[in-house]
């Protein structure tokens, strides 16, 4: 059943990544949801804001958020969501604890907290790996399938017969707004400080990918226990979840109320 009542949605993408590195999720969202209106946001430093320095701290996103709205002509008449991923959680957690009034729910997908977990469970050693490698590989391509092999659970092959367009695209994207490496430090910096609420801010639906190699799944599962939350956890996702499972995320959001009539 497709809700009549249009909605917004804010999306936000995770460490250093833009609006255009959602691929083809946008198509899912809008053909399940028809009558909505979407806004996709993104963190300073990356997407169309590359070249904004990163704030040291994530509360200091919000204004960035906030203006990106105002551009976008947001109706905050209209019930609104919230789905992010990773970075972009721990920004929309704090964006809904500014403005408690913004959201009526938000979507967590495959996020951590300083406060909930240590260090070396929200930093991987794949993260760090791919951080390395990154900084030698010059080809687009090559840089996409290597971040998309650490971020998802698909190997080389399934990327290259499977997702082919997508990695053109987002080669493409990557090359006009790539992120500046002193941005993903700042990005890395302002991650490791944040610290969530001890209570959520509004109504949460937490998922996580049960293979995620980028971010422990034991962070999710320590924010499920403290906020008192059901954890969604797809058995063989990775960490970019909304690449790998589009329609799976939908399915679930539509099992879990975010339809409001």
């Amino acid at each position: 059943m497709v809700s009549t009542n249009p909605k917004n949605w804010i999306l936000i993408r995770g460490l250093a990544r833009g609006r255009g590195h959602w691929a083809s999720f946008p198509e899912h969202l809008r053909q399940a949801f028809p009558n909505d209106w979407f806004y996709f946001i993104d963190i300073p430093g990356n997407g169309e804001l590359s070249d904004t320095p990163t704030p040291l701290s994530i509360s200091d996103f919000v204004p960035f958020f906030e203006e990106q709205l105002k551009k976008q002509n947001f109706n905050p008449q209209r019930p609104t969501l919230g789905l992010s991923l990773s970075l972009g959680s721990m920004s929309m957690v704090e964006w809904a604890k500014q403005k408690p009034s913004l959201f009526q729910k938000i979507i967590l997908m495959n996020t951590s907290a300083a406060n909930f977990s240590s260090v070396f469970r929200r930093l991987s050693p794949t993260a760090l790996i791919l951080g390395f490698k990154l900084l030698w590989v010059k080809d687009p391509i090559k840089r996409e399938i290597l971040s998309l092999l650490a971020t998802t659970s698909l190997n080389k092959t399934e990327l290259l017969n499977q997702h082919s367009d997508d990695l053109k695209k987002l080669a493409d994207y990557s090359t006009v707004h790539g992120t500046q490496k002193l941005n993903i430090l700042r990005q890395l910096i302002a991650a490791a400080l944040y610290r969530f609420p001890q209570q959520k801010p509004c109504d949460v639906i937490l998922i996580n990918g049960h293979k995620d190699k980028f971010v422990s799944p034991k962070c999710s599962e320590m924010i499920a226990k403290t906020w008192m939350l059901n954890l969604i956890q797809h058995p063989t996702a990775g960490h970019d979840i909304a690449f790998q499972f589009p329609e799976w995320i939908i399915e679930r959001m539509k099992q879990n109320n975010v339809i409001i009539d």
